[in-house]
């Protein structure tokens, strides 16, 4: 993985909160009503192809554990609205010989205010 990489933002694309996938993620774990803080999930999937394709990360997705998942909301998600998503690279370190890589992506309205905050922690293994 390629440490120069940190800091890279990725192009920003739209995002609806769909609610059929809404409704799987309640039947999955059991929730009430309103979109699960977990949905977040799924936006950060609908980028996650492009950034590990990036030749400049140089990330191996077949030695990647997810290391760490963390969510902040400044509201609750609405079932069919239209976001943003935008993802970053915040950080890579390398300790022992594995790779840590965190993303962060981001939720954001039309008026350019963050709904919520995805910050993942990607740990490509060492080549053994």
């Amino acid at each position: 993985m390629n440490a120069k990489a940190a800091g890279k933002v990725y192009p920003e694309a739209p995002f609806v909160v769909d609610p059929e996938r809404v409704a799987a993620f309640r039947t999955l774990f059991d929730g009430a009503g309103g979109v699960p803080a977990t949905y977040m999930t799924v936006a950060e999937s609908s980028v996650l192809r492009e950034i590990v394709a990036d030749p400049d990360l140089g990330l191996d997705f077949s030695r990647v554990l997810h290391g760490k998942q963390e969510y902040v909301y400044a509201r609750p998600l609405e079932e069919r609205e239209t976001l943003s998503v935008r993802s970053r690279i915040e950080s890579i370190r390398e300790m022992g010989g594995n790779g840590f890589l965190v993303l962060v992506t981001e939720l954001i309205e039309a008026g350019g205010a963050v709904v919520s905050t995805a910050r993942s922690t990607l740990i490509e293994r060492a080549d053994s």
